[in-house]
């Protein structure tokens, strides 16, 4: 039996949302705190304390909509293997993954923040400035992994990290959607049934996808 067939209506959908957040970022938290062993240097392991701090404050407050972690416990193993089947092994690529992450997780909620009834939208009423794009760490963040790609004459590795990352977040993304279809249904307000709301969620993902590949073109990497 799915999380889905044991509620019912807004308070099963916000909790599933919340759970893949709540999710989402620990094993953000996880992987970030992991990539300071790969750090070269101490103002780089500054960086990933100050990193980590931003994301103790989503999960602060994500943590705090779950009335329960019997969802949580249902999403958190599926959200938890992008970081178990694509670690980072060098330092580039604990740079380049939270990057990849932050902006595919902001352009997906950029895209369906407009349909996202209150009880999914965080304290602050919108998702951009909760995901710190352009303000604090991930100013220094972004600016430290492209400095550091700049000095790669040799960038297959990282493409090819990159490659695997996003195909993986892609899989469990469709595993999500597939499975909690209250879930996709709210993200979409498509109201068609299961197979209008698949549709529409991957319409969503592949805009989200092709802005991904022009990032990765910019950074000098192959999508």
């Amino acid at each position: 039996m799915s999380i889905d067939d044991t509620k019912t209506g807004h308070t099963a959908v916000a909790e599933i949302f919340w759970s893949a957040v709540t999710s989402c970022a620990l094993h953000g938290f996880s992987a970030t705190v992991a990539g300071m062993a790969l750090a070269p240097g101490l103002s780089e392991r500054f960086l990933v304390v100050d990193r980590s701090a931003e994301i103790q404050h989503i999960l602060a407050e994500a943590r705090t909509r779950l009335s329960d972690r019997e969802t949580l416990i249902d999403v958190e193993p599926l959200v938890g293997s992008v970081e178990g089947y694509v670690p980072a092994e060098t330092w580039s690529q604990v740079l380049l993954r939270d990057h990849i992450l932050v902006d595919l997780i902001a352009d997906f909620l950029d895209r369906v923040e407009p349909n996202l009834d209150p009880e999914l939208l965080p304290e602050c009423g919108s998702f951009g400035p909760w995901l710190g794009r352009g303000t604090g760490s991930r100013v220094m963040w972004d600016a430290a992994m492209r400095h550091v790609l700049a000095t790669h004459k040799d960038k297959s590795g990282d493409s090819l990290f990159a490659r695997r990352l996003v195909g993986e977040v892609l899989s469990v993304a469709q595993r999500l959607f597939a499975r909690h279809q209250g879930l996709t249904s709210a993200l979409t307000q498509a109201g068609g049934g299961e197979f209008d709301d698949l549709d529409l969620i991957n319409e969503v993902m592949a805009g989200v996808l092709g802005g991904h590949d022009q990032r990765m073109i910019e950074l000098g990497l192959e999508p």
